[in-house]
């Protein structure tokens, strides 16, 4: 079974994956949350997959190449919830995450974006 799940917390978007996703899905997601980022101009999303059973080399490229979407939107992308397994496996694939933060959790991710954010709002402050 797939599900995903998006959440507006503030301003920052969060998509939850869990459980075994098909192709599909994973694009319709994609295009879904997407489509969000457009709608409400969210400056963060953050992609939790803490609860992913398992990454082919396909949702991997998929969920890559969201983040280059959504970075060229303008907005930052955050994964969180990598499993050893999961992180394994995107090593193995030479996956390349540039365009995406990453943070043990979900309270690390929604505190990196506000750093994120007030760093590129405030240049002279973050120094």
């Amino acid at each position: 079974m797939d599900k995903t799940s998006l959440l507006k917390i503030g301003n920052v978007l969060i998509l939850s994956i869990e459980g075994e996703i098909n192709d599909f899905s994973v694009v319709s997601m994609q295009e879904m949350l997407l489509g969000e980022v457009k709608n409400t101009s969210a400056p963060g999303v953050i992609l939790n997959i803490s609860r992913l059973e398992i990454m082919d080399s396909y949702m991997a490229r998929v969920l890559s190449d969201t983040a280059r979407m959504i970075r060229l939107m303008g907005s930052i992308t955050v994964l969180v919830g990598v499993n050893p397994m999961i992180a394994l496996t995107m090593v193995d694939m030479g996956l390349d995450i540039k365009e995406v933060q990453t943070a043990l959790n979900l309270d690390g991710a929604l505190e990196m974006l506000k750093g994120l954010r007030l760093s590129a709002e405030y240049p002279e402050e973050s120094a």
